[in-house]
């Protein structure tokens, strides 16, 4: 499991009133908060005014992403301080840790211009944030914000080069040729 230590909680900030305001519920003396494709786990100590959270290293970046947002709110909730040394996701090209808190931004972008090299030529489906596809087609490039969120996307499409605008579009492989 990999884990986030959220320490130095003021004692005017109620731990079990943030977590709950996250979507965990309380099980035996823990706390887990479950969608459907994920499960967080939190242990607090109420006398060290520490939680530590607890989550799979064996989630995709999209799983990844919620997680950090809830430790981000987290933290922001309770005034935290974090320990995240023990969230090691994966190397950046010079070869920095990146973590589910630091060097998040820099890990994401890393992993997207990766993903995207490899689309390059090959057919895609652009969908926008609810799912909806809004063309497929041919894979040209992308932009995307400091978040790694994508805003503008060009495909070949039957009806020649379109580019797609929005606030979080998906490009997703059809493996098809």
């Amino acid at each position: 499991m990999l884990s986030v230590k959220l320490h130095s909680i003021f004692a005017d900030r109620s731990i079990e009133e943030a977590l709950m305001k996250q979507g965990f519920k309380k099980r035996g003396g823990n706390y887990i908060y479950k969608n459907s494709k994920i499960q967080v786990e939190a242990e607090a100590d109420f006398i060290d005014r520490t939680v530590e959270i607890s989550f799979s290293p064996q989630l995709n970046l999209e799983e990844y992403k919620t997680v950090h947002r809830l430790l981000v709110e987290l933290i922001k909730e309770l005034e935290a301080q974090c320990d995240d040394s023990g969230s090691l996701l994966g190397y950046l090209s010079e070869g920095t840790g990146a973590y589910i808190l630091t060097n998040w931004d820099q890990w994401v972008s890393f992993l997207q211009e990766a993903k995207f090299r490899t689309l390059e030529g090959k057919k895609v489906r652009v969908l926008d944030e609810a799912g909806k596809e809004l063309a497929a087609g041919m894979f040209v490039n992308y932009s995307a914000d400091v978040s790694s969120n994508i805003l503008e996307c060009t495909v070949i499409t039957l009806f020649g080069e379109r580019t797609y605008k929005g606030e979080n579009l998906k490009v997703e492989a059809t493996n098809e040729w």
